[in-house]
């Protein structure tokens, strides 16, 4: 019997930066239900679901073609199903820069022999739709940006005094 991984420590390298995707998926558009499912089936075709980027059946999940983390919209023409290795491996890079990197589990990496293929499908996709990425600059206003740059000042000093704290603990109890 194979046993699961042994739990990790969450630490402030990971808790900040799910801050930061928080806030940034605060301010984008989330618009994606079962109609638009039914429309992604549509355009790729396939009877039976597989990852757009590698061809697995296994499709345990929809991945942000631009990712949350660069203000990736949850809209169609930026959702696609993927397999969880290529959701986990891909992050948040560049769906057509991670695909043809050597990266551990990207397709190139794979032997994905349609790659370019692939890419193409996904380009055409996003155009179907219309999808058009927008920055954070082009979603807020002035106020709203300086607000947002002095919210993310304060929590670097939290994250600072956070760190600081436990090294001061480490430091009496070690």
């Amino acid at each position: 019997m194979k046993l699961p991984k042994v739990p990790q420590r969450t630490t402030t390298g990971f808790v900040f930066p799910m801050i930061e995707r928080t806030l940034k998926e605060c301010f984008t558009v989330r618009q994606f239900g079962l109609e638009e499912v039914a429309k992604v089936r549509e355009f790729f075709g396939a009877e039976q679901p597989e990852c757009t980027f590698c061809g697995s059946p296994e499709v345990k999940r929809w991945d942000h073609l631009l990712p949350i983390s660069k203000v990736g919209d949850t809209v169609l023409g930026n959702m696609v199903p993927a397999c969880a290795q290529c959701d986990d491996s891909k992050q948040d890079k560049p769906f057509e820069e991670w695909m043809t990197s050597d990266a551990k589990y990207s397709p190139k990496s794979l032997g994905v022999k349609d790659i370019g293929q692939r890419i193409k499908r996904m380009k055409a996709y996003i155009q179907h739709f219309g999808y058009v990425p927008r920055s954070l600059e082009d979603r807020l206003n002035k106020h709203e940006l300086e607000r947002l740059r002095i919210i993310r000042l304060k929590l670097l000093d939290i994250r600072d005094d956070i760190e600081m704290f436990i090294k001061d603990y480490k430091a009496r109890t070690t």
